[in-house]
């Protein structure tokens, strides 16, 4: 139904509450194969049901008999608020009910909010953009596991189905590199909430940081949310996909008759499907041109002056603590100072760029915490795995280990993290904490004001980083069936050496002595989002669950523009994502770190 997408053609049967103790009562179709997904305030899944369940005519039935925990007997807290009124009605979050299909229920939010200049011209000198058109005159292949990248007209469409198996919208190919789903199979197992949560998809993020100023309304939101909650379809029903011999849907039918089934023709799409319009493209004004960076007396300076301002005053410029069981941590010491925070030429929310001062020195850990670190914390810890998506048969192919002990730990939450700092702290009896959002980037920069420590976006990092280079395309080509579709955008011009995670420490270090500050795995901080600009006591880094926690450096996953030293992402604080780990630091003179909240 989509490329390394879904299986099964879905339709959204209907949107119901939860009440404010977690609990829903609604009515449900009878005989119908139906899945759950909680929706958080944003109308994003937060956790995907893989199976589906059945009810019978006139069946109560109850999600608490399985999902509980079978030792002991049910909590004697009362009756749920939601069975204190009539059962909820299922709503149609468009009016009908259908298969959800890209051509109909996503294409019209690109066709409002994108096709305006994503509209298949490309600028002298500029590189290609994606184009959205609905209307590109033809479809790409899927041919034997692979997008061959061939437009077919139209007319062709259908001898194509019977030869190939699928053949995939233009606009949808473009759009589905920038979505990350569970894919074909993807793991065996239960899936941790948030996994694939589209707040990890870097459509969503780019959205949400202002993309040229795109303004979504709500429903164009829900549209895209929602296809990437059901696995970024293409198609809405088989018909749409392949040529199955014979009349299939004829006798699904005649078979649901004999058998007690619902006769309902999930083929059939009602006429108000089709009611549509195409809009006029709405073109966002061209931004105010962005403020200059501001001047600073004696920034930026190069590695030499870096490195002897780190001494200056100091005894020592690195220290090792013990972790227990043979196991230490290096850190490297960061000098005071002031810089010029945030990026001109970036996205709209590194931006005004401030100059901001970091007051006194502090202790940076050299690395990432890897996983055998944080496993003298928690020993129970699961970094997983980096999902093969597409044809998994044993346990031997789910995917790319993440769980080496060298490798940077990651799916840990924020709180988390701050309970490994806490740890450590009554360990030391020093104030250990995660970099603030300025600390992180001055510490980053090292002295630099280019886009990343080493240059400019367009350098060479293969002796640098880890980052999103040519090997990502062994995402789609390794495996038990290496022939999904190469979907995942890349810098194919180098070659870091490394494709998920690796060791850290490989690449080569700042000036300041610290590794991976860019790439491998993105790294929570302390701040809590907020707009730029910067001000001191502004509250963002006061230790809170309230608010998303900012996010920096990127990830193996991330092109060289998403790594930039100025470049912000944000999740919940208690979000584990599948490339997000951290480091630490030790403050000294600072007032000891509070337990950290949600921490046990």
């Amino acid at each position: 139904m989509g490329a390394d997408g879904p299986w099964e053609a879905k339709r959204v049967l209907g949107v119901v509450p939860v009440e404010a103790d977690g609990s829903a009562f609604f009515r449900l179709p009878a005989r119908t194969p139906v899945s759950f997904q909680p929706l958080d305030a944003e109308g994003r899944a937060l956790a995907l049901m893989r199976s589906w369940m059945t009810a019978m005519p006139g069946e109560s039935v109850s999600c608490v008999g399985c999902h509980d925990r079978q030792s002991v007997a049910p909590s004697g807290q009362g009756r749920r608020a939601a069975l204190n009124r009539p059962p909820s009605e299922l709503k149609p979050p468009w009016g009908v009910v259908a298969g959800f299909s890209f051509t109909r229920d996503v294409q019209p939010v690109l066709d409002k909010y994108c096709v305006g200049c994503h509209d298949g011209r490309r600028e002298p000198g500029a590189p290609a953009k994606p184009d959205l058109r609905g209307d590109q005159g033809g479809f790409v292949v899927y041919a034997s596991g692979q997008l061959d990248g061939r437009f077919i007209a139209g007319a062709a469409r259908q001898d194509l189905l019977g030869k190939y198996g699928a053949v995939f919208d233009p606009a949808y190919v473009a759009l589905r590199a920038y979505v990350r789903v569970g894919g074909l199979e993807s793991d065996l197992h239960l899936l941790p909430p948030l996994e694939f949560h589209a707040s990890t998809s870097e459509l969503i993020q780019m959205l949400r940081k202002g993309h040229h100023g795109v303004a979504l309304d709500r429903d164009a939101w829900d549209r895209l949310h929602t296809w990437i909650d059901l696995n970024a379809p293409n198609h809405g029903t088989w018909g749409e996909t392949t040529r199955i011999p014979g009349n299939q849907c004829a006798r699904r039918l005649e078979l649901r008759r004999l058998y007690g089934g619902v006769v309902e023709n999930g083929e059939e799409i009602p006429d108000a499907a089709y009611e549509y319009v195409p809009p006029q493209p709405v073109v966002p004004p061209p931004p105010p041109a962005p403020a200059p960076a501001p001047a600073l007396a004696g920034w930026p300076f190069d590695a030499a002056e870096a490195r002897s301002r780190q001494a200056a005053g100091a005894g020592v410029i690195t220290r090792t603590v013990d972790l227990g069981n043979g196991v230490t941590m290096e850190l490297v010491r960061i000098p005071a100072g002031r810089f010029v925070m945030g990026d001109p030429a970036g996205c709209p929310d590194e931006q005004p760029a401030t100059v901001v001062e970091i007051e006194r020195p502090f202790w940076m850990g050299r690395c990432e915490v890897s996983n055998e670190q944080y496993r003298q914390f928690d020993r129970a810890h699961d970094a997983r795995f980096e999902h093969r998506t597409s044809w998994i048969f044993s346990e031997a192919y789910l995917g790319w280990p993440l769980n080496q002990p060298r490798q940077p730990v990651v799916r840990v939450s924020w709180q988390e993290a701050l309970a490994f700092c806490r740890w450590l702290a009554e360990r030391l009896g020093e104030n250990v904490t995660l970099p603030t959002e300025a600390q992180w980037e001055y510490a980053c920069r090292a002295g630099a004001a280019t886009a990343l420590s080493y240059g400019p976006v367009d350098a060479d990092f293969s002796r640098w980083a880890n980052l999103g280079d040519k090997n990502l395309r062994r995402l789609a080509s390794e495996g038990w069936r290496p022939k999904s579709p190469d979907l995942v955008p890349k810098d194919d011009r180098f070659d870091d050496g490394a494709l998920v995670t690796t060791e850290i420490g490989r690449y080569q270090p700042n000036a300041w002595g610290l590794h991976d500050m860019h790439g491998n795995a993105a790294e929570w901080t302390r701040s809590t989002w907020r707009p730029y600009p910067v001000r001191p006591g502004d509250g963002r880094d006061a230790l809170t669950l309230e608010g998303e926690k900012v996010v920096r450096g990127g990830s193996w996953r991330d092109r060289p523009a998403r790594c930039r030293s100025a470049f912000r992402l944000a999740y919940q604080p208690w979000q584990k994502v599948f490339n997000v780990g951290f480091r630490i630091i030790i403050e000294p003179g600072a007032p000891a770190l509070a337990a950290a909240p949600g921490a046990r």
